[in-house]
């Protein structure tokens, strides 16, 4: 009888101390930091200072600017040129910058994020209404940005350059063969 007694009382303060950890542990909400987010006093968010350092190397992007845009078609070879607005802000508490462009034929949308540990960008691409996605990196070499897809034989090269306080400017260039051939430009200007 003293060992059921026993097992007993080992029983319910166990269940009792079980119970009591889990209800602590639900009762007070995580803490969540959104102190780096876009707000009111800053509609395009902040460069969190716990970001890699390197992260403020696309900040010439963040808020919005008109755009000159011109694309290549390669179905009737010829180049189109449009208006376009930009708009780029800090997001992921001040992490990483997301920009989105509304073109007159398509929207474009990127998430800019430096990754520390390998010590280039990753940059993912979306574009719709005609789903498209890819994933460029790269690096800061002198006063450009340079992120590719592929290899020199087969892919992709996105270049920022002539970079200031308030414009720059963006190309793409589709490489074959180690070949480059322009397939995009930007040239952006700052509206506020």
């Amino acid at each position: 009888m003293t060992e059921k007694f026993t097992f007993c009382c080992l029983l319910i303060l166990l269940t009792f101390s079980f119970s009591n950890s889990v209800s602590a542990q639900n009762t007070s909400p995580p803490t969540i930091s959104t102190s780096y987010e876009a707000s009111p006093a800053f509609p395009f968010g902040r460069l969190n200072p716990k970001a890699p350092p390197e992260t403020k190397q696309f900040g010439f992007i963040i808020g919005e600017f008109d755009c000159n845009d011109r694309i290549f078609n390669p179905q009737d070879g010829k180049w189109y040129d449009m208006k376009v607005f930009r708009r780029a802000a800090y997001i992921l508490n001040g992490h990483a910058i997301q920009d989105q462009n509304w073109l007159p034929i398509f929207n474009t949308s990127n998430m800019r994020m430096f990754d520390a540990k390998e010590k280039k960008w990753k940059v993912t691409y979306f574009k719709m209404p005609t789903y498209q996605t890819g994933i460029w990196t790269g690096e800061k070499t002198g006063d450009e940005i340079v992120l590719k897809q592929g290899t020199d034989e087969k892919g992709s090269r996105l270049t920022f350059f002539d970079i200031k306080e308030d414009e720059y400017s963006w190309k793409a260039e589709g490489l074959t063969d180690g070949k480059a051939k322009l397939t995009w430009q930007f040239t952006c200007k700052r509206r506020r």
